[in-house]
């Protein structure tokens, strides 16, 4: 009887309990949210890279993305004032149907012009003046902001704190899955040969057509899936924190109330970014957030600018690229399958948070180290960072920092989060954009540089560490209370 009830216990069924079970009435829901969630993810990892190694091919290299991410924060300033007005006016799930759209069909364009003699990818000539390759960069890099942050703000709008930490991992894993799928299949599709010449089956602008058309017909999937949603999930379900929730049933009508000024008017656009400075906790998300892609940046950069080297032709540089995210998403996958929910669970909201910082500095003193041996060790060491900082960010990094916001309301859910995701991180990729490119220009020895980076990122991890301390606190704290961060009642905190 005694082994009997262990091995009871040790089951299948229990594992399923503890990785993978979903409430009944919470099952169809997070079926088809992780459905979207595999579209958008699959999508926006090729396309993030079609988008760096057409711009690289197109307009120039290292210099020239370090000048995009800086102008790209910049240009994005009126998308979010757009965005800000359309929170006012349009409900959540057509919010994300019309983003979907809207790059759906975008990449569409884009495949079209790709394969064009002059503006496209036939003309090798590389300059700064070409026009079609900052159009490319500038709207593409508004996808994660305002698709997949969007995508969060729905999905942070319908869960409860307590669900999050059963269906957020379960939604990840699908965006893991949706990315290893869509990667695979990139890097078979641009590798192809002609058996009897051993050449590229098609040329690097037909590849990269194909796949700007295939992975915008998955995008355009979401619209109808968020159909299906709003079709067969009752409505009671789909609404999550209940502090939350009544809070913005009673401020709905003053919300909706006319502005009767300019200044009213040009507040209401930019109420996102106010409540973001008034309130800490929003404050202590971008700093996380901002933490993180300074790190990241700097290190795509430099990984970008390796295959670059080692690369002959631009499909198989989009190649190599891409099978550095298939690694991400296949660990990512694994992680947020078998680890991610069970971390949450033991180690709780804070602790965490911390985790992220630790692991990142783990894996930056990795790479300088290895930078300063060989070439090539430091180009190994660049993809390995790479792998694990990403597969890190998105298997456990990101579901946590976007739980932070479940105890927020509408406005900072959805105005404060869009500019935290398009100009606070597009301000932070363009401080790690800077030091890369500082970096380089750096003289003295390979030991000097390596200490005046490891200074760098040092100061911005011990930063990090401190504000993810904060978060983790003010969040149990906030859900404890059943507060609602941003009311009036929970003050400033």
């Amino acid at each position: 009887m005694g082994i009997k009830s262990i091995f009871s216990n040790f089951s299948l069924h229990a594992l399923y309990n503890k990785l993978v079970y979903i409430k009944k009435d919470e099952r169809v829901k997070v079926l088809l949210l992780s459905l979207s969630f595999f579209c958008i993810i699959g999508t926006y990892t090729v396309v993030r890279t079609l988008k760096d190694s057409l711009f690289t091919s197109i307009v120039g290299g290292k210099e020239s993305l370090a000048i995009a991410k800086l102008w790209s924060m910049i240009f994005l300033i009126p998308a979010i004032l757009l965005f800000s007005k359309l929170v006012d006016i349009m409900r959540r799930a057509q919010l994300l149907t019309l983003y979907s759209l809207i790059y759906g069909i975008g990449g569409l364009i884009i495949g079209y012009y790709i394969t064009h003699p002059t503006i496209g990818l036939p003309n090798t000539e590389q300059s700064v003046d070409r026009i079609f390759g900052w159009i490319v960069y500038f709207f593409m890099d508004g996808f994660n902001p305002f698709v997949v942050g969007l995508f969060w703000s729905f999905s942070h709008s319908i869960t409860s704190p307590d669900a999050a930490k059963s269906n957020y991992p379960i939604m990840v894993a699908a965006s893991k899955l949706g990315g290893v799928v869509a990667t695979s299949f990139a890097c078979w599709w641009l590798t192809r040969i002609n058996t009897v010449t051993g050449q590229q089956l098609l040329s690097d602008a037909v590849n990269h057509q194909i796949l700007f058309y295939i992975t915008s017909a998955l995008l355009l999937a979401v619209p109808a899936l968020i159909a299906l949603m709003i079709y067969f999930v009752p409505s009671k379900t789909m609404h999550g924190y209940e502090a939350a929730y009544k809070f913005e049933k009673q401020h709905a009508k003053e919300e909706k109330q006319p502005a009767t000024s300019w200044w009213q008017a040009l507040k209401k656009n930019v109420e996102g970014l106010i409540l973001m400075v008034k309130y800490p906790y929003v404050m202590g998300i971008l700093g996380v957030v901002s933490f993180w892609e300074v790190v990241n940046v700097y290190v795509n950069i430099e990984r970008v600018s390796v295959a670059g080297k080692a690369s002959l032709t631009i499909s198989q540089k989009t190649a190599l690229l891409l099978g550095d995210d298939f690694w991400v998403h296949a660990i990512g996958f694994g992680i947020t399958l078998l680890g991610t929910r069970a971390l949450i669970e033991y180690l709780g909201e804070r602790r965490s948070l911390l985790l992220v910082p630790i692991i990142t500095a783990v894996l930056m003193v990795y790479y300088f180290t290895a930078s300063m041996i060989t070439n090539q060790a430091a180009a190994a060491s660049i993809s390995l960072a790479y792998i694990f900082l990403k597969a890190l960010n998105y298997a456990f990094a990101s579901p946590l920092r976007e739980s932070l916001y479940i105890p927020t309301t509408k406005l900072i859910k959805f105005k404060s989060k869009s500019w935290i995701d398009s100009f606070g991180t597009k301000f932070a990729k363009s401080v790690g954009a800077t030091f890369s490119g500082i970096s380089d220009r750096l003289g003295g020895t390979v030991l000097s540089i390596s200490a005046v980076n490891a200074m760098f990122f040092a100061t911005i991890i011990g930063l990090w560490v401190l504000v993810a301390h904060f978060l983790g606190r003010r969040y149990e704290k906030a859900v404890a209370r059943g507060e609602v961060i941003g009311s009036q009642e929970s003050g400033q905190d």
